[in-house]
């Protein structure tokens, strides 16, 4: 498993200490790591980052704040965990406007970061779409779906999976024979009907008008007016 971290800190030895914990952390839970380090807030705000990422803030930053980096971060659709980094407590309850996972008071404790990292390591390892094709079974984390279409008597399924090392924009479809109204009943509530022949996953969809949904891949899906409506409700409150 790979995770993608930034770590957001204007402080070098804060910083230091929390990359050889991390690095220790990944060592112990067998997961691989991947961690960049940025001591401003306007080299931050202008790096590239991906859905499953990572993002240790510091609040007091010179230049600017953490809590408005993660407003901007969350306004610009990212949905993936946020942690702060403080030396003062009473800052805390500042994270829960912007979903903040948790806190991490300087200095770190080893400890305090285990607990934190434990959802995140729950949201990789996640669960799972048992897919069959007419030659194989594959394994599907549900937060790599991105939208399942219809086709006669055939689903497929639309993931985040690269079709290759180097291709992270194209991602691989699976063919089932299954009608659309069977495989909806076994799926979680994030994956919601858009049109006859489409269900997407809400936790994708970036923009919404009354015609289409447009997904973080910068796919377009149809949203027929009789999904309309339930659509929308389920996009407004990943907006709460």
């Amino acid at each position: 498993m790979l995770l993608n971290i930034t770590i957001l800190e204007d402080e070098t030895a804060y910083a230091g200490q929390l990359q050889k914990l991390l690095a220790e952390w990944s060592k112990k839970n067998n997961v691989t790591i991947s961690v960049r380090h940025f001591s401003r807030g306007e080299d931050f705000m202008k790096k590239t980052y991906d859905e499953e990422e990572l993002f240790f803030l510091d609040i007091d930053l010179v230049t600017t704040n953490g809590i408005e980096i993660a407003k901007k971060l969350r306004e610009d659709g990212f949905r993936g965990h946020i942690i702060f980094l403080t030396a003062f407590s009473e800052y805390v309850f500042d994270g829960y406007h912007v979903q903040a996972l948790d806190y991490l008071l300087k200095p770190i404790d080893a400890g305090k970061l285990d607990d934190c990292m434990k959802p995140v390591l729950k949201d990789m390892e996640g669960s799972f779409l048992m897919w069959q094709t007419q030659s194989e079974m594959i394994k599907v984390p549900y937060k790599k779906i991105m939208a399942f279409t219809s086709y006669k008597h055939y689903v497929d399924i639309i993931t985040q999976i690269p079709v290759s090392v180097s291709d992270h924009t194209t991602g691989k479809r699976y063919r089932r024979k299954i009608t659309l109204k069977a495989l909806e009943q076994q799926l979680p509530k994030e994956f919601m009907r858009c049109h006859r022949t489409i269900i997407i996953n809400i936790n994708k969809v970036m923009k919404l008008t009354r015609t289409e949904a447009t997904l973080s891949d910068d796919s377009v899906y149809p949203v027929s007016e009789s999904y309309l409506k339930s659509v929308r409700e389920a996009f407004w409150k990943l907006l709460e």
